[in-house]
């Protein structure tokens, strides 16, 4: 959506006003949500995507407030809750800049992606959220690459091969049950 505004405004010919995403024919005045446009900012931008009750929330907000009072950087922080809380889908995003961010929308690029669920892999489309040479992390008890591959969406890992980008696997659950917080994966 941000991309559809940010080419509008660039447009010779913007549309005044418009719509975004919805194709009437009547007034055609809708713009296309087309390819997501990174709007220039120093952010480092971050999506997490977590299950309800798992602490993702909880720690993307203690982690802003923390960065935010602790250090130069400026923090921000947005989420997006399944209607379902407990056990539904949570994608948390969190900016840190040098500068102040004036960002309010969510972020459809990210530097680092964080996948809580192996399950979530083959039902949303992280992988075209990641900028190039970019992060991705999956909570998965899964070591090997023969055994992440299975997992791996054939175009999930031409989209990291093509982006350059890292991955890396981590058994978050089993963390958690070592520090007595099970099911606290955050």
């Amino acid at each position: 959506m941000v991309g559809a505004i940010y080419e509008n405004m660039q447009s010779t010919s913007p549309k005044s006003p418009f719509t975004v995403g919805i194709l009437d024919d009547l007034t055609h005045l809708s713009l296309s949500a087309k390819t997501p446009v990174s709007l220039p900012t120093k952010a480092t931008s971050y999506k997490f995507y977590g299950f309800g009750s798992d602490g993702t929330v909880s720690a993307v907000k203690s982690t802003a407030k923390l960065v935010g009072n602790a250090t130069h950087l400026f923090a921000q922080a947005y989420f997006v809750y399944d209607s379902k809380k407990s056990g539904g889908l949570t994608v948390s995003h969190l900016r840190f800049s040098p500068q102040q961010i004036k960002a309010p929308y969510l972020i459809e690029e990210a530097d680092f992606i964080a996948c809580h669920s192996a399950a979530y892999l083959s039902l949303y489309d992280m992988f075209t959220e990641l900028k190039k040479e970019g992060i991705f992390l999956l909570n998965t008890p899964l070591k090997t690459g023969a055994e992440l591959e299975k997992i791996l969406p054939p175009y999930a890992r031409k989209l990291l091969a093509d982006k350059n980008a890292k991955l890396y696997a981590i058994s978050a659950d089993e963390i958690a049950q070592k520090c007595g917080l099970s099911g606290k994966i955050s």
